[in-house]
């Protein structure tokens, strides 16, 4: 009789063991490569980061840089655009006391002395004189006759102005005192001298002054 034997030998089961740990190798390794792909990935993209970080850093310095250079490279132009400016300033100024220079004060000490003229004053100082009962006494007077005043001798040097004239009265020189106060084109004015004196052509009485002051213009 033929007898079969159906179960596997010993050297059988050892065959079919081998794929088995293959497999398992396999596994292994390509489980190491991914861990290791992965912290290399992990480990670039902080490189990486980091990279551009620093290059962030490189060009905010780099511009620093370039504005400093930029300002340093315009430093004398700036210097002629601000001495340019001050030339401008200075000939504007030249301009300006041309305009307000000793012809306008003069202009003004003939205004002051016309028939219904008045002092260039502050025209907030004269409304505030105005309503308030103890500084309304200090104005001009609107009715006063400048023809009782007229001025003989006028000198002018560095800005230092005497002024001499013949009034028929003291109030007469009183009222072109206060004229010269509150007008811009003077301060600091000061009577020096007054006397009473006959007037050589018309044999009237007069009240011969003296005043002093400083001209603005």
């Amino acid at each position: 009789m033929l007898k079969i034997n159906l179960l596997p030998s010993e050297k059988g089961r050892a065959r079919g063991q081998a794929p088995g740990v293959s497999n398992l190798l396999v596994i292994g390794v390509a489980g190491s490569l991914v861990l290791l792909l992965g912290g290399l990935f992990l480990f670039h993209a902080t490189q990486q980061s980091q990279l551009d970080d620093l290059k962030s850093q490189n060009q905010r310095a780099q511009a620093e840089i370039d504005a400093i250079k930029a300002r340093v490279a315009d430093h004398q132009k700036i210097l002629d655009e601000l001495a340019e400016i001050r030339r401008r300033e200075e000939a504007i100024e030249s301009l300006q006391q041309a305009r307000t220079g000793p012809t306008s004060m003069l202009v003004e000490i003939s205004h002051i002395l016309t028939q219904g003229g008045v002092p260039t004053a502050d025209p907030q100082r004269v409304e505030q004189c105005r309503t308030n009962n103890s500084c309304r006494a200090t104005l001009w007077n609107v009715a006063w006759e400048p023809e009782r005043l007229f001025v003989t001798d006028f000198q002018e040097e560095n800005r230092n102005v005497k002024i001499t004239g013949e009034g028929r009265s003291a109030e007469d020189v009183s009222e072109f005192m206060t004229r010269l106060q509150w007008s811009l084109y003077f301060r600091n004015i000061r009577l020096d001298r007054t006397e009473s004196q006959t007037n050589m052509a018309t044999k009237l009485p007069v009240q011969r002054f003296t005043i002093s002051g400083r001209v603005r213009y």
